[in-house]
């Protein structure tokens, strides 16, 4: 019987796996944590950017017509707006594949819901309260209040 063998004994490769594997979990646990971290963080943004999208033309669309029915329905925006009383009404639909949009406007502090509701600019102040959310993760949610206002020239 020969005593001075050198090698590795089953159960010190067996110990071995056990702690590579242990590792190797952590490691991947830690790496799948952060892939979902920053697919969320994605997300968040470009909802963020639909979400200042909507509110930029909202305010154009408030400063330069004389009237405007908006309404929020089935994730989707719909603005009917006139430019002066000459011109006939156009439309303009907020919508989106991935995105759901929702409204909750408020006028001379009155909460009107989703609409549709009628807007005079010169005569209200209209703040809105603009909701986007992923339609695949209903958790991933922005929220952002603003406050139409109209620009007066001279000669109003």
């Amino acid at each position: 019987m020969i005593r001075n063998e050198r090698g590795l004994t089953l159960i010190e490769v067996l110990v071995t796996l056990a702690i590579l594997s242990i590792i190797g979990v952590i490691i991947w646990n830690v790496f799948f944590q952060g892939y979902l971290y920053s697919k969320n963080a994605m997300s968040r943004n470009s909802l963020q950017q639909e979400a200042n999208i909507i509110i930029t033309n909202l305010k154009k669309i408030h400063q330069t017509n004389i009237n405007y029915t908006i309404s929020s329905s089935n994730c989707d925006i719909t603005v009917i707006y006139k430019k002066d009383q000459l011109t006939s009404a156009k439309t303009q639909i907020f919508s989106h594949s991935q995105i759901c949009y929702d409204l909750e406007i408020k006028i001379d502090s009155s909460i009107k819901g989703s609409g549709p509701v009628t807007i005079e600019p010169n005569k209200s102040d209209v703040i809105l309260k603009v909701k986007t959310s992923d339609r695949k993760n209903k958790n991933n949610i922005v929220n952002i209040d603003t406050f139409l206002y109209r620009m007066k020239g001279v000669g109003y």
